[in-house]
């Protein structure tokens, strides 16, 4: 019979499974790359919206700033200014009064000109006095008129920072001529218009704006901002790759949070504008999709599951239950019978395995009986084939003890005899007892022992109690011993053992037949080994084969008989036998 072999790690459910991998691997694979592209491209998107913002918010201001400049230079050049700044001595109170009002309504216009103008100052040291637009002072603090004059030579830029307020100057002349100030112009910026403008960059949540300058050290935020960020800000654009850079943008965490901080550098404020924005907020969108991505991920994963299971329930667990039928066949379990709640290719597969177990019990039945048939008529066989010449020499011994007058060796000799053609010639059933099996090998031996007198030494153990009863094949411990007389023992004039022992195991009886008989070949022995051994059928029939294939037909495969040379130096031949309670009916 082939063996299944065992299945295999690729059966055809892993290959299914696989091939829906493979199927579904590059699909998803290909969606992952789009999703991740289109989450690229739309965080470049969002990325340089906020680049974009900076850089509009950046470049109105610079021009109002610019605005404003020009309007101070206009006004350091203006007539009004310039009279009461060069002939206010040679003026009238009236003429004086009505320039210096004139003076400070042109500065009222500059202030009201753009929001980002809290106050407008004109500083005169010739005079000794200031006018201002928002009140009638004139007292002019030095260290204030000294951060306007020191402010464009000190820094390189009009920008000033200075008791918490960001100051626009302009002054005449130009410190680069080394002359004394006759006039200083500065414009005090809104530092709340400020805030508000730089509010209005990012809307998101959690996000800010801020003007940063490096060399005065000042910032202007939105009012937003928080120590820990403007530091990491600070930092951000100190580091030496941004020294020439005009803006960046890059991811920094701060606090476990990461943010998106871009800025750009005003090269007219010197001042760095920085907007930072949490990556999350300026992801949101992209949050929706990614959360989509992963959930259509999930439900795929669910599928490929649900899937495979179905192809399980389908063909792997409908194969693997034929599969495992077919095994128990091999085994030698022929009452397997499957059954398939479906009316599709597996119910016709396990009806056609079902009537093919069915056939094989049949066809089985019909072998093992034939055996059986075979067996009685080796049986008979045995029985029909009497020695001529052991009956020959059984007769000539008889004769010689009539002729001795030893009628009572006679006697027995004649009730050996008839025991012995009697229990050969019963016909009707083909088990007897252990007891009367070796009664009958008991009855041969006497018969022996008569033609081999004093020649022949005979050793019988004896019946194990449990196994007396229990029901053996006819006639095969007689042939056996009957082997032992004529292929050992019958060329010894003198000196010749036979030992038959019995002895008792776990799950079978053992029969041990042993001579010292010197006609025994290795050559002889290794061949009958291998014949015994070996399942093909023997061309030459003989009693040890016959025995050992009815032991075997009638207990199975591990019992029957072994040969081997005995301590004695002949042959020994052992019976396997099965337990009594092992019920083996032919």
């Amino acid at each position: 019979m082939l063996k299944l072999n065992a299945v295999r790690p690729f059966n055809i459910f892993s290959k299914l499974v696989i091939a829906l991998l493979l199927v579904m691997i590059p699909i998803y694979g290909i969606s992952l790359y789009m999703n991740q592209t289109a989450e690229e491209n739309v965080h470049n998107e969002l990325s340089q919206s906020v680049v974009s913002s900076v850089h509009f918010y950046l470049s109105s201001f610079e021009a109002e700033m610019q605005r404003l400049m020009r309007l101070n230079k206009e006004l350091i050049f203006d007539d009004e200014f310039q009279k009461i700044r060069t002939i206010s001595d040679a003026m009238d109170d009236y003429t004086r009064s009505q320039t210096i009002l004139s003076v400070k309504n042109k500065l009222h216009l500059l202030k009201t000109s753009s929001s980002f103008v809290d106050d407008v100052k004109v500083y005169i040291p010739a005079l000794a006095r200031g006018i201002f637009a928002n009140s009638f002072d004139n007292h002019i603090p030095d260290d204030e008129l000294g951060v306007l004059q020191k402010s464009l030579s000190q820094y390189g830029t009009p920008f000033t920072f200075w008791n918490n307020r960001l100051l626009l100057s302009e002054v005449y002349p130009l410190p680069m001529y080394h002359l004394e100030t006759s006039i200083a112009l500065g414009v005090v910026l809104s530092k709340e218009q400020i805030q508000h403008s730089l509010a209005q960059i990012s809307q998101v949540k959690d996000s800010g704006a801020s003007f940063i300058n490096l060399k005065q050290k000042w910032i202007v935020t939105d009012g937003k901002s928080n120590e820990p960020i403007l530091s990491a800000l600070k930092e951000f654009v100190s580091e030496p790759r941004f020294k020439d850079k005009a803006s960046g943008q890059e991811s920094v965490t701060v606090r476990g949070v990461k943010y998106l901080f871009t800025f750009e550098y005003s090269k007219l404020l010197d001042t760095y504008l920085t907007v930072y924005v949490p990556e999350d907020q300026v992801l949101g969108p992209l949050g929706k999709y990614r959360t989509l991505f992963w959930l259509l991920s999930l439900m795929s994963t669910v599928v490929i599951i649900a899937f495979s299971y179905w192809i399980f329930r389908l063909i792997h667990q409908p194969l693997r239950r034929l599969i495992t039928s077919f095994r128990k066949v091999e085994k030698g379990d022929l009452q397997v019978e499957i059954h398939h709640h479906h009316q599709d290719e597996f119910y016709y597969l396990y009806e056609q395995f079902n009537a093919m177990v069915r056939q094989l019990n049949l066809l089985i039945q019909e072998v093992y009986e034939e055996r059986i048939r075979s067996q009685q008529s080796e049986l008979k066989q045995l029985q029909s084939q009497i020695n001529p010449h052991f009956l020959y020499n059984s007769f000539f011994i008889l004769q010689g003890l009539v002729r001795m007058n030893d009628n009572l060796s006679a006697e027995k000799m004649m009730q050996h005899l008839g025991d012995y053609f009697q229990f050969i010639t019963r016909t009707g059933t083909e088990m007897v007892t252990l007891e009367q099996e070796v009664s009958h090998a008991q009855s041969y031996m006497e018969i022996q022992s008569m033609r081999f007198f004093r020649q022949i030494e005979v050793d019988w153990g004896s019946v194990p109690e449990l196994y007396k009863t229990m029901q053996v094949p006819r006639l095969f411990l007689q042939p056996i011993i009957e082997n032992a007389y004529v292929h050992g023992l019958e060329d010894k004039a003198e000196g010749g053992r036979l030992i038959v022992q019995f002895a008792e195991n776990n799950d079978y009886l053992q029969i041990v037949v042993e001579d010292n008989g010197d006609n025994l070949h290795d050559d002889t022995l290794a061949s009958l080994h291998n014949q015994l051994r070996s399942k093909q059928p023997v061309k030459e029939s003989t009693a040890i084969f016959n025995v050992h294939r009815r032991l075997q037909l009638k207990y199975g495969e591990k019992y029957g008989l072994s040969v081997s040379r005995g301590i004695l130096g002949g042959m020994r031949i052992e019976l396997k036998l099965a337990y009594p309670k092992e019920d083996h009916d032919v």
